[in-house]
């Protein structure tokens, strides 16, 4: 079919649209009407989309351009300002998460202390997009809570492309694994070089010619030329496209344009999310629902206990009061997006199984959904917990 692209993205969005303008109705944040939709058009739903390949194409391209947007608006004039939650209550937050998500799993399940580790990663991570629109939408962004929580947030952004990148080396993928660690830190080391570069001397001075047209239309093509140009150079060096992107995304922000090139794509970042989330949902088989709620019901209490407890003991690390960690820590108590990522990645070197997978993407899909809930009954609870410690 001639159109064929073109009939599925006009399904997609169109199916969205309904589903997101009855979540609104209900009340229910657009993200999860974006899960939903995926799932409803899903192979293991419908025989429309039929191929799974297809589908992973398109949650590759909405991993590639959300990791651009991230880096985009990444600047380190921000991150100096709270520079010490970030290295210090972001690093803790992942630390403690990975250790009592490897530990515990370990003791109950008794897997390989690889596939411990990795489920560690996977949980290691909370969803950006969802925290930051819900404290956007309650005002709490500015509080103390909200600006530990986008510095940890901003730490688990970062630690995604170290992950992505270890969890080959972590199934003992090729070399000898401290060969490969080498190798891999040769490599980044040779982009970060090559990023330098290009961040330094080659993109300012080709932006500045390309502004010499005075278009907008050309700047953005252009832009999306230097995107997929970067991701397919490291990809060729061994790393990942969605690495790229993001590198991309920090160059073009360190440049003197970096608010143009934030003008032109912010309209677009809803549309790369919704591809990201919708691509996301068309993974999940609904029928794991059906022959696994007991472990769904286990997995999501235990992620959701172990991320608040981490989250917890990394604000109590940084010795601030109690009514903030706990804000914090259900605030960050979802498995994120990006975990997503880290999963396929777990599924591809056998870390995972498919059916470990189906279960994780179902348990993310209700984290997720439940966040904005979590989130806004933090400060009924904490008074409650408060008294329950002091007790004990």
């Amino acid at each position: 079919m001639q159109h064929h692209i073109l009939i599925n993205i006009c399904a997609l969005f169109g199916v969205a649209t309904a589903v997101i303008i009855i979540c609104r109705l209900l009340k229910i944040r657009y993200i999860i009407g974006y899960l939903i939709t995926g799932v409803l058009l899903s192979p293991n739903t419908t025989s429309y989309f039929a191929d799974m390949e297809e589908v992973e194409v398109y949650a590759e391209i909405g991993i590639i351009l959300l990791l651009f947007t991230v880096g985009l608006e990444f600047s380190f004039s921000n991150l100096k300002k709270i520079q010490k939650y970030v290295l210090g209550g972001g690093a803790a937050q992942v630390f403690f998460t990975i250790i009592l998500t490897a530990g515990l799993i370990w003791l109950m399940m008794r897997p390989s202390v690889e596939e411990s580790i990795f489920w560690g990663f996977l949980y290691a991570l909370s969803s950006t997009a969802i925290v930051v629109k819900v404290l956007q939408d309650s005002n709490k962004i500015t509080s103390p809570h909200g600006k530990f929580i986008l510095a940890v947030l901003l730490f688990q952004d970062i630690m995604i492309v170290p992950l992505m990148l270890f969890t080959p080396i972590l199934a003992g993928q090729g070399e000898d694994p401290l060969i490969a660690l080498g190798l891999l830190l040769g490599k980044l080391v040779l982009m970060g070089g090559i990023a330098f570069l290009l961040a330094r001397y080659i993109i300012p001075y080709f932006l500045k010619t390309v502004m010499k047209v005075r278009s907008q239309e050309v700047f953005l093509i252009a832009t999306v030329f230097l995107v997929t140009g970067i991701a397919l150079l490291t990809e060729q060096m061994g790393l990942s496209l969605a690495l790229g992107a993001f590198i991309a995304g920090l160059i073009i922000a360190e440049t003197d344009y970096n608010h143009m090139a934030i003008s032109c794509f912010l309209p677009f970042r809803y549309v790369f999310m919704s591809f990201f989330f919708i691509s996301m949902g068309m993974l999940l088989n609904y029928e794991i629902f059906l022959t696994d709620y007991h472990w769904i019901i286990f997995w999501t209490l235990f992620a959701f206990a172990v991320k608040a407890t981490a989250g917890i003991l990394a604000v109590k690390v940084m010795k601030l009061d109690w009514k903030t960690a706990v804000a914090v820590g259900f605030s960050i108590a979802q498995i994120g997006e990006f975990s997503f990522v880290l999963a396929q990645s777990g599924l591809e070197y056998e870390l995972i199984s498919e059916a470990n997978y189906q279960i994780f993407l179902a348990v993310s899909i209700i984290l997720m959904s439940l966040t904005p809930f979590i989130v806004l009954s933090a400060d009924k609870v904490q008074p409650t917990l408060l008294k329950l410690w002091k007790r004990n």
